[in-house]
């Protein structure tokens, strides 16, 4: 039987201060929702709010031993020239980045053509996310199952 996983779920910008006392509250995971990981177009679409301190409350929430997810809307002539920085991302961080069904996962995927299909480890429980892994990553690249 697998250990129930405590996850919190946030936009990020004021888990920074939040990150040490989710740990000790007995979280393990943190999910991030964006719609960006650019600082000109998240702050556009965003009401004026600044990305850093999303990626401040990322290195945090890694700093206090969370497992971090960030969920992200791809849309093709908005933000589709983010993946392969999504992509380097788990290249360096124990990450999961999981894109939303928003666009065409195949045409997500032919721009990662290394990725290679995780199988549930014996207990172990992806839930509706299919998760991916590029070679010599440290992350893992999702798909919300829809």
């Amino acid at each position: 039987m697998t250990e129930e996983k405590k996850v919190y779920i946030t936009d990020g910008q004021n888990l920074a201060d939040k990150a040490e006392q989710l740990r000790k509250e007995g979280y393990s995971d943190v999910t991030i929702r964006l719609s960006t990981m650019n600082y000109t177009r998240y702050k556009e679409t965003n009401e004026g709010k600044e990305l850093q301190p999303v990626i401040d409350g990322i290195n945090k929430a890694v700093d206090a031993g969370l497992h971090v997810r960030i969920c992200i809307s791809i849309r093709e002539g908005y933000n589709d020239n983010e993946i392969l920085d999504l992509l380097q991302l788990t290249l360096l961080h124990n990450y999961d980045i999981v894109f939303m069904p928003t666009m065409d996962y195949d045409k997500i995927k032919a721009k990662m053509p290394a990725l290679k299909k995780l199988e549930p480890k014996t207990g172990e429980d992806f839930g509706e996310v299919d998760l991916y892994k590029y070679p010599m990553a440290k992350g893992r690249i999702g798909f919300l199952k829809n």
